[in-house]
């Protein structure tokens, strides 16, 4: 439930919306890429090396055709929200989501003063930690999957009918209350508790309508990433060749027209994804963390690291450790 504090603050007219109701609304284009883009970019919204934002949807106004190039997370609080997306009308009641990929075509229609919506802004490199939580059958995951991995438009959006959904709806209103609250950890735990949010999310796939354009080579590139992310202790080309009858080749002509990286880059960054969580949430050496993510090599393993987060091994518990405390 929400903080008595919380609610009249999010009820409260914000100075962008008084301006909307006394028609000096206007489209801030210095968060746009350049003055003819319709594109958002989060590198004018994120302040420092922050990996999302929560913001509440200024009321009063519509919004026209844009695009991102973040992931959007919407929650419609109170009232409802209505959102054309790739000429699909969508309206969003009280309780109900809508996570949007990058570079999706929509616009917002004018929100009235019940219309209480938070938006989530949410960069790409935010979601690799849900990497090792991935269910090869669920939507939410294949979703994840393009996003982590593949930087074609296809349209896609993922809307969660949850209106009676009391979990998700104490989930959400956590991150709420915690977002107003603010703090020296407020950044920390506000990441705990999306992740936690998105995972579980996959919990509910009847409450799911999923939006998107699948081609032959999108199903096999998907086969792919969850390979990748189910073996990839051992994962090779070889055995996956086998697996899905097409050659090594074909295999690597996919994968790189589709996510711009190798098989073996992408196998390096989920074996790097899993070796950040076990310093994160472990007391394990870094020795048997890297026999663990599949690396026989320590030297190379500490390479690969340090050309990632810029800090080896050591230095990123330390730094953790320091966070936490």
């Amino acid at each position: 439930m929400l903080d008595r504090e919380v609610i009249e603050k999010i009820i409260y007219f914000t100075e962008e919306e008084i301006n909307n109701l006394n028609g000096k609304n206007k489209i801030d284009k210095s968060i746009f890429l350049n003055n003819y883009s319709n594109i958002i970019d989060y590198h004018k919204l994120f302040l420092g090396d922050e990996e999302f934002l929560v913001r509440k949807h200024a009321r009063f106004c519509e919004y026209p055709k844009h695009k991102h190039n973040y992931i959007e997370l919407v929650y419609v609080y109170s009232g409802k929200m209505i959102q054309n997306i790739d000429d699909i009308k969508v309206t969003l009641y009280e309780g109900e989501l809508l996570l949007l990929n990058k570079n999706v075509e929509h616009s917002i229609e004018f929100a009235n003063e019940n219309d209480i919506i938070f938006n989530f802004i949410i960069k790409p490199n935010f979601l690799d930690f849900l990497s090792g939580m991935l269910d090869s059958d669920n939507e939410i995951s294949r979703f994840i999957f393009n996003i982590l991995y593949s930087y074609e438009n296809d349209g896609e959006f993922l809307v969660f009918k949850t209106q009676n959904n009391y979990m998700i709806k104490d989930s959400i209103e956590k991150i709420i209350n915690c977002l107003y609250a603010g703090g020296m950890t407020r950044t920390f735990e506000l990441k705990l508790l999306l992740g936690l949010l998105l995972a579980e999310l996959m919990h509910y796939p009847n409450d799911l309508e999923t939006y998107s354009f699948n081609t032959y080579e999108k199903k096999i590139l998907n086969y792919i990433l969850q390979y990748i992310v189910s073996c990839y202790k051992t994962a090779n080309l070889k055995e996956l060749s086998e697996k899905i009858n097409l050659p090594k080749y074909s295999i690597c002509k996919i994968v790189k027209e589709k996510t711009g990286k190798t098989f073996v880059e992408l196998l390096q960054q989920e074996r790097l994804n899993n070796a950040l969580k076990l310093i994160e949430s472990t007391d394990m050496s870094i020795y048997d963390i890297v026999i663990e993510v599949g690396y026989e090599s320590q030297t190379h393993f500490y390479k690969l690291f340090k050309q990632k987060y810029g800090i080896t091994p050591s230095q990123y518990r330390n730094k953790m450790i320091n966070v936490q405390n």
